[in-house]
């Protein structure tokens, strides 16, 4: 989830991320509850940040980026 957010956070920006964006980028792999879950454990975990709830638009934070870059190493 964080790969996903990262690659569309480039494309939007301050803005954040549109949920119909994630949810489409997702969509195959995740269902839409499954989708929802990670994203609220994210934000819980403070890796993801919400912009705002309506409409819901959220963004990795630094944070996240750290989480992402220990996977990756």
């Amino acid at each position: 989830m964080l790969e996903i957010l990262e690659a569309l956070d480039a494309r939007h920006g301050e803005a954040g991320v549109p949920f119909k964006d994630l949810e489409v980028a997702a969509g195959s792999r995740l269902s839409f509850q499954a989708l929802k879950d990670a994203l609220n454990a994210l934000v819980a975990e403070k890796a993801v940040a919400r912009v705002s709830d309506k409409p819901a638009r959220l963004r990795i934070t630094a944070a996240g980026r750290a989480q992402l870059d220990s996977y990756r190493s």
